[in-house]
């Protein structure tokens, strides 16, 4: 009785007023029959749970269908995939529904739109609009409807949205800008002409000026660096400075003149027998040579500093590959003003390795801006040999060895004035990054804030 009761060729193609008052005397005749052949003493154990279990969908037309993972929400009734199905992702037709539920059996029916049909594990459904499902108990009193819905990428997870953030921020005129996080704030430093102020600011949009004190007037702002405990700066005159709040730096004196600061090293579990610290060019007898300067000013020294190495207007960065932490710089401008487009990396901070064997990686840009962002690094804006401005974006996927051009749908938009000299800065969670000022292809200062994210990046807020 029970398996007539549910097959597809009778159960599934009743109308809904009909299917009920069958599937009642079914479960009635069932009990009749079942207490004429046993004792007073038997029982006959059916559910009135009526929930849906188990969900998925395949289609032959659109393979990727099989292997959509659902969730079935049971206390807002809803069932849905939370990892979206690809951008361009079209459902032409019909697909193949399969389901378990508390009942055991083919106990669904649609009831989009008005509609009353039954749907067994195995049918064809349309998905192509949200759905209603009432699913059934095997008592036939209790109901539960669910909401379905298919959800797939609207916009495409692999272009970037721009937008100007701000405007008319007069701090923005200045020679020189470094913004940094730092301890989940953003700080930008600005120099024009001998005066370098300090802005903070809690999401790199709505910025205040902060007092600073105890940083001179000859420091190189664009040179500034940080870990995650401390702020390092030099000077012009090689003087090493300091600061664990931003806005209070301390002079150390050091055996050494500072050439310039590379970024501070990371050590990950391999490198035990290694020791963090801040990886520098000093003047040491005579000569610009590699050090690594750890805690309790330990100094490790390397080779002497080749002419194609970077000394201003660098990025750097911290990485971990294969248990090992490296720090990498690209791009800048080395101590004969040449403008490079090289990358540089180094595992232990005082012995430094390049990465790029080909003389093209990506064009050599002077004020260009550097992210380390989406697990990759990106290069944008500057200005080319030819005093043309880059409109495009460059990325390396493994660490900055190779580089290729991203996708027009990532560079920057068309109201977007090209500028070299920026700066740039990615929030805490890896979302957003922010372009802050600039010069233009005028010479003149602007004065604006960009916002942009990669939309799958976004997706994960």
């Amino acid at each position: 009785m029970f398996l007539l009761l549910h097959s597809k060729y009778n159960f599934i193609r009743m109308s809904s007023k009909n299917g009920l008052i069958i599937l009642s005397l079914f479960l009635v005749t069932g009990l009749l029959a079942s207490c004429l052949g046993s004792n007073e003493y038997d029982e006959i154990p059916y559910t009135e749970d009526a929930e849906i279990l188990s969900f998925s969908l395949s289609s032959d037309s659109v393979p990727t269908l099989s292997s959509v993972v659902f969730s079935i929400d049971q206390n807002r009734n809803l069932i849905y995939n939370y990892d979206s199905m690809a951008y361009l992702t079209e459902i032409k037709y019909k697909v193949i529904v399969t389901y378990t539920s508390a009942t055991g059996g083919s106990s669904v029916r649609n009831i989009t739109d008005g509609d009353s049909t039954w749907v067994a594990s195995g049918d064809s459904i349309d998905v192509t609009k949200p759905l209603l499902l009432e699913s059934f108990a095997l008592g036939g009193k209790t109901a539960k409807i669910y909401t379905f819905k298919l959800n797939i990428h609207q916009i495409d997870p692999d272009s970037v949205q721009y937008k100007q953030a701000a405007s008319n921020q007069e701090f923005l005129q200045s020679d020189e800008i470094q913004s940094i996080l730092f301890k989940d704030h953003f700080y930008t430093f600005t120099k024009a002409g001998e005066e370098i102020k300090l802005y903070s600011s809690p999401n790199a949009v709505d910025w205040v000026e902060t007092p600073l004190q105890g940083l001179p007037a000859n420091a190189v702002v664009r040179g500034i660096k940080s870990n995650s405990e401390k702020l390092f700066a030099y000077t012009a005159d090689g003087d090493y400075y300091e600061s664990t709040k931003a806005d209070e730096w301390t002079k150390i004196t050091l055996e050494y003149p500072v050439v310039s600061i590379l970024g501070y090293l990371k050590l990950s579990e391999g490198q035990a027998l290694l020791k963090e610290g801040l990886s520098l060019i000093v003047e040491k007898d005579d000569q610009a040579v590699f050090a690594c300067l750890s805690d309790g000013n330990q100094w490790m020294f390397g080779d002497k500093a080749p002419d194609n190495f970077p000394v201003s207007e660098f990025a750097s960065f911290n990485s971990e590959r294969l248990k090992l932490g490296y720090l990498t710089v690209i791009g800048g401008i080395s101590s004969s003003n040449e403008v490079l487009n090289n990358v540089w990396s180094t595992s232990n901070g005082y012995y430094w390795a390049k990465l790029t064997n080909t003389d093209y990686i990506f064009p050599p840009l002077r004020g260009a801006n550097v992210l380390d962002y989406n697990d990759e690094y990106w290069i944008l804006n500057g200005k080319l040999n030819d005093d043309t401005y880059n409109p495009e974006v460059y990325f390396s996927k493994d660490g900055g060895t190779t580089w290729t051009l991203k996708p027009e749908k990532c560079w920057v938009p068309g109201n977007y004035a090209p500028r070299s000299g920026a700066s740039a800065v990615v929030d805490g969670k890896g979302i957003y990054f922010y372009i802050l000022g600039g010069k233009s292809e005028s010479g003149e200062f602007l004065s604006e804030i960009w916002k942009g994210h990669l939309n799958k990046q976004a997706f994960k807020e």
